[in-house]
Formats: structure tokens, C-alpha cells, sequence
């Protein structure tokens, strides 16, 4: 079936209040038309009537509108998507259905990653406040979906200003108060950022977040500290990581912590991190 035949049938369900069955006839044929044939009928492309029934619920017709908007808005450039839908994005961030949050967070991703359409993703403070309170959902896609479009966004120092210059930084310590869970999602969107420059270190350090981090390392509770060492581990593969972490007095915090471990039960659950981590300076020191 040709991109040119199935217009009608798209055409069918844009005018239908319960096209179930269009929706269903339609859904297989498009997947095997080629997305250069999509491409080249993307005037002709009218989506918002499917995003306007995935407001109604029945689970049959929006599983179906996902997947024939996965296809078809893959034919769209990403500056068109962030355009001509943004409040569907926004409505699509807070459905009850979490493979539409996936639809919608593909989409993001695809926006981010574009030079021309991340500006607008960066504009919508509404739209970003959504994308960080999926880090905070039970749908561990989700989150992950989340956390590697925010991470991609921060690259630039535009991005940077977004999320950390802003009331989304709020948004983000917000949601971190959750539960153990998202607080660690948290600690792992950071980690990311701080990876990636000094630049981006720095405004971490600023945001309190990594001092937050590092502050779990000597708690009480040996399950969030070895999960924390993990993520320092992360840090201290980068240069200005490891540099960071030397001035601030870890690496020493961390040699005090194995030298206590001889007379601590519970230290079988972090040693094994705190060994790895040693292992990893040894090997970046070389």
C-alpha cells in the first residue's frame, strides 16, 4: 500500500467521531509504506484528529493511535513536531497511558537532538516541568525516556541556563522528594550532566545536587550508599570528575570508608563499589 492510498483512509478517521475500525485498517498498511514515500505526503499529513483521540481512553483506539503516529510523525521534521504540536506533547507528558508518555518522549528526543527545534523545547517551560516530573513516574521507560532527552538538552549552554537558571531546577528537587527510587533517577540525570564539561560540572555543583549526592556516601543506610558510589564511580571516569572529586576531599572520604569497612557487618553491600571505584582512578591514572 502507497503512502498516496492511505491519505484516504487517514482522511476517514480525521472526520469519524469513533473510527475503531478505520483505525484498524489502517494501522497495518502503513507500517510497510517507506518513510520517504510519508515524506513526500507530509502536507497532506492531518494528525491532529488522532491526537485528539487519544484524549478519549479506550485502550484498543489508542494503542492504535500510537502506533500510526509513531509512523507517521517520523515523516515530520523534528522543528515541525515541536511547533505545529506542542500542547499535544504537553497533554501527551500527563496521559494516564504510559505508552503515550513514550510516544510523546520519542518525540522530545527527536527535538532535542535537532539544532533547529531544541530552541523551542527550551522556550516551554510548561513542557519541560512535564518532562521532568516523568523522572518522578512508576514506568521505569518512562523515566529513562525522560532523563535522556534532559540530559541531551543540557549540552548546549542554552540548555544548561533551561534547567538550571530556571524555576525547573524547583520542578526538579520537587520531585526528587518522591521516594529513594526517583531520588537516585535524580542523582543519575546529574551525574550525566556533570560528565560532560566543567561547564556543566559547575553549574551542577551550583544547584547543591552533587554536593547532595556526595553527602550520601557517608549516611547510615549501606543500600544508598552503595547505589551512590556507583554513580561518583561515573564521575570520576571524566578528568574534571575525578579533579573534583580529589578537591573536595572524596577520594579521601572514600579511603577512610574502606579502612572503617574491617569492622562493619553491613559492609559486603558497598565494598565491592568502593573497590571498583579505586580500580577505575588506577586504570585512568595510567
Amino acid at each position: 500500500m502507497m503512502a498516496a492510498q492511505a491519505l484516504p483512509l487517514l482522511r476517514e478517521v480525521s472526520r469519524l467521531e469513533a473510527p475503531l475500525e478505520e483505525l484498524r485498517a489502517l494501522q497495518p498498511p502503513l507500517q510497510s509504506v517507506p518513510l520517504s514515500e510519508l515524506r513526500e505526503q507530509a502536507a497532506e499529513l492531518r494528525l491532529g484528529p488522532l491526537f485528539r483521540l487519544l484524549s478519549e481512553n479506550p485502550w484498543e483506539q489508542t494503542a492504535l493511535c500510537v502506533s500510526i503516529l509513531e509512523r507517521l510523525l517520523q515523516a515530520l521534521e523534528p522543528v515541525h513536531v515541536a511547533r505545529n504540536f506542542r500542547s499535544d506533547l504537553q497533554r501527551g507528558l500527563t496521559h494516564p497511558n504510559d505508552s503515550v508518555k513514550l510516544l510523546t518522549l520519542s518525540q522530545v528526543g527527536r527535538i532535542v537532538e535537532n539544532s533547529d527545534a531544541v530552541t523551542e523545547i527550551l522556550n516551554n517551560a510548561e513542557l519541560l516541568k512535564q518532562i521532568v516530573c516523568c523522572i518522578g513516574g512508576e514506568n521505569l521507560s518512562v523515566a529513562k525516556a525522560a532523563i535522556k532527552s534532559l540530559s541531551r538538552m543540557s549540552l548546549t549552554r542554552a540548555g544548561l541556563e533551561a534547567f538550571f537558571e530556571s524555576n525547573l531546577l524547583d520542578d526538579l528537587k520537587s520531585v526528587m522528594k518522591t521516594n529513594d527510587i526517583v531520588r537516585y533517577r535524580v542523582y543519575e540525570l546529574i551525574v550525566e550532566i556533570s560528565s560532560v564539561s566543567p561547564e556543566s560540572l559547575n553549574y551542577c555543583t551550583t544547584s547543591g545536587l552533587v554536593t547532595q549526592l556526595l553527602k550520601e556516601l557517608t549516611g547510615e543506610d549501606v543500600l544508598v550508599r552503595a547505589t551512590c558510589i556507583e554513580m561518583v564511580t561515573s564521575l570520576a571516569c571524566t578528568h574534571h570528575g575525578r579533579q573534583y572529586l580529589a578537591q573536595e576531599g572524596v577520594i579521601d572520604q572514600i579511603s577512610n570508608i574502606i579502612v572503617g569497612a574491617d569492622t562493619d557487618p553491613f559492609a559486603s553491600f558497598y565494598l565491592p563499589g568502593l573497590v571498583k571505584f579505586f580500580g577505575n582512578l588506577a586504570i585512568m591514572d595510567r
